[in-house]
């Protein structure tokens, strides 16, 4: 089996000297919200506890499959090198939209423009989702709107990925891709680790990986781009296994927009590892993380 690099696991470091304020803030917050995530990881404890059913995608969302789907060149090397399979024929590409009203029971919902657009690669043990495009309807919602109660990032992809995956591949999962980042609030908690940990250099994959043991892994966890795994992971742990823990790896690629003042994209992997693949180190780390909680 195919992991992510394990060189470069980064133990605890002491925080430098701020930066910038407001990031060093935003980042010692989301390292206290994703120590209450990792809690809730190791534990098992239910994030949501909705029970969402299948059929419920359809009368909440409305769906639409691109054929010709391919991935981004930026992520072709980490496909490779993980062994995913990424062929046309390989992956199933759906864009699921919020974007008519809809009536639930007896309730109408006006159109959110929520939507999560994602790749699904069902491939036993290197089964993957790419996490391209996704906007929360609670994000763009007008102030006081109704939503359905199906919203969720995680609740919408994993009902997708049932769907898509079946009953031998959905329990596989193993690896969450989100690309192109370009939310302000995970951005800039990237580049304040880069700036005030001297041993980061985000480079192109494998990039840099971090477990749930270091302030950078609790934050990154914690961040618009890592709390959805999450919420996946334990509210789904009775198909998943109740033993994967995630770690997670950035790395950039040149941009390929012209007009964007960034030079860089940025891409993360989630990592859904079983303790048996994990090295002494990892799993030393992880047991003090169990201690301390």
């Amino acid at each position: 089996m195919e992991t992510m690099p394990r060189s470069n696991v980064t133990a605890i470091i002491p925080t430098t000297p701020i930066i910038r304020r407001d990031d060093a803030q935003d980042f010692q917050t989301l390292v206290c919200k994703g120590e209450s995530l990792m809690d809730r990881v190791i534990r098992r404890t239910t994030l949501v506890g909705n029970v969402f059913k299948e059929s419920d995608i359809d009368a909440a969302w409305f769906w639409d499959e691109d054929e010709d789907f391919l991935p981004s060149p930026n992520i072709l090397p980490a496909l490779q090198d993980l062994g995913i399979p990424h062929d046309e024929e390989d992956v199933e590409f759906v864009e699921i939209n919020q974007n008519i009203a809809i009536r639930i029971g007896n309730q109408e919902y006006p159109p959110t423009g929520g939507r999560y657009h994602n790749a699904y690669i069902a491939a036993g043990p290197r089964s993957t989702i790419i996490a391209q495009r996704n906007f929360s309807p609670r994000l763009l919602a007008a102030p006081g709107q109704k939503i359905p109660q199906l919203h969720r990032w995680s609740d919408v992809v994993w009902l997708a990925w049932t769907i898509l995956a079946g009953n031998d591949d959905k329990g596989q999962l193993r690896y969450i891709i989100r690309e192109n980042i370009t939310t302000k609030l995970t951005r800039r908690i990237m580049e304040y680790i880069k700036r005030a940990r001297p041993d980061t250099n985000f480079l192109p994959w494998p990039g840099q990986l971090y477990d749930l043991a270091s302030d950078e892994g609790k934050a990154l966890l914690a961040s618009p781009h890592g709390v959805g795994v999450a919420y996946l992971v334990t509210d789904h742990s009775d198909v998943l296994g109740s033993k994967k823990y995630p770690v997670v790896c950035i790395f950039t690629a040149p941009t390929r927009d012209e007009g964007r003042e960034e030079k860089n994209d940025y891409y993360m992997i989630w990592e859904l590892r079983d303790p048996t693949e994990m090295d002494e180190m990892e799993l030393d780390r992880l047991k003090t993380c169990r201690d301390m909680i």
